[in-house]
């Protein structure tokens, strides 16, 4: 635990001093070079943030729940003599790790999504946050990266959403969607961001628009059949399985959703209301908040929801930089960030637990 405390504390401490504020400069037309300084301060630190967080990630052995079942996975891949259910874009990347370095040298394959994983993650980070610090404390603490030690591929397309954020508040949407699609050929979940967030975006709150919430929540509540029976379309080897089918509602996603959608309803009129972005991310939250109350019954609901759920990263800190008395500022600050600090320990915490196993790190580096 003594290590990751130490890596986030390293990361924190460069992204502490990443400053876009040069970018607002820049859209008035002012160019000077001190901006073009800071540029490359900004550019130095994000990418030695990357580079800590990859090589952690990919000089691992044995870390994450599922490690190993992955090892055996690429050896199916590459022996074709058990089907796989990976999807294609996995697959052939994975033969294509095989063939460059061997059969079995299972540790290139962790290490390039380990690369890919971090450098879609950080690069979003750093093109969608108003503060990259903050946005980076959220990231860390909230377990993102520490749990893409597991679900390889689903962090991976995580990491590809964060990116993609970009393209659809600006209204780009060939490129978001494209990039969606790209992302599904290694976890097809991801494909519900597009119609998720095009929804988030769009929607907008007012007397004429607010039925809308008693009305999903009843679809989902009383519609459990039609929608579990869509989602078994999809993955139909969930279906009764023991440890993933079983009805468990997350109470401490809910909380974090609940608490999110109060304090951002405290600042609404002067953080999120107008705000296109920060409207999205509201919506976004609110709808992850509504799937943790009433659609317990989807298998692995947390991988749906996360999607929705890492815009918390980009919106606290909107909410937050939007107060402008300086001492509530500090004061929320400080609540918020001793709330997502209490959080974190207790992840690590439950870090060698069988469900998580990222504890005890352990690298091939010296073996």
């Amino acid at each position: 635990m003594a290590l990751y405390l130490f890596i986030t504390a390293a990361v924190l401490f460069m992204g502490y001093f990443v400053n876009t504020n040069y970018r607002v400069h820049n859209k008035l037309g002012v160019q000077t070079s001190l901006l073009t300084r800071q540029e490359m301060i900004n550019k130095t630190l994000v990418f030695a943030v990357f580079f800590v967080l990859f090589a952690l990630s990919a000089l691992r052995i044995g870390i994450g729940n599922d490690y190993w079942e992955y090892r055996n996975q690429f050896l199916y891949i590459h022996g074709r003599e058990e089907s796989v259910s990976y999807e294609m874009g996995f697959q052939y990347a994975v033969l294509l790790m095989q063939r460059l370095f061997g059969e079995d040298n299972y540790r290139t394959s962790f290490a390039l999504f380990s690369f890919l994983t971090c450098s879609f993650a950080i690069k979003g980070i750093y093109d969608n946050a108003e503060w990259f610090f903050y946005s980076l404390f959220l990231f860390m603490a909230n377990g993102f990266y520490f749990m893409s030690f597991s679900n390889v591929r689903y962090y991976f397309v995580f990491a590809v959403v964060i990116y993609a954020m970009k393209y659809l508040y600006e209204e780009k949407w060939v490129p978001f969607v494209m990039w969606i699609l790209l992302a599904s050929l290694f976890h097809k979940t991801v494909l519900i961001v597009i119609p998720v967030y095009l929804v988030a975006y769009f929607l907008k709150w007012n007397k004429k628009t607010l039925w809308l919430i008693p009305v999903a929540a009843a679809i989902l509540f009383f519609g459990k059949e039609p929608i579990r029976w869509l989602v078994f379309k999809f993955y139909p080897f969930y279906e009764g399985d023991a440890l993933y089918d079983t009805g468990r509602v997350s109470y401490m996603n809910i909380l974090k959703c609940a608490a999110i959608l109060v304090f951002c309803l405290i600042f609404y009129m002067k953080a999120v209301k107008g705000n296109k972005k920060a409207e999205t991310l509201f919506n976004l939250n609110l709808f992850a908040l509504m799937l943790y109350s009433f659609c317990s019954y989807i298998p692995e609901l947390t991988r749906i929801c996360y999607y929705m759920v890492l815009g918390h990263i980009f919106l606290v800190p909107i909410v937050i930089l939007s107060i402008e008395d300086k001492r509530t500022r500090y004061i929320w600050t400080g609540l918020v960030s001793a709330a997502y600090v209490g959080y974190y320990l207790m992840f690590l915490h439950q870090g060698a637990d069988q469900n998580i196993l990222i504890l005890p790190y352990l690298t091939w580096l010296f073996t």
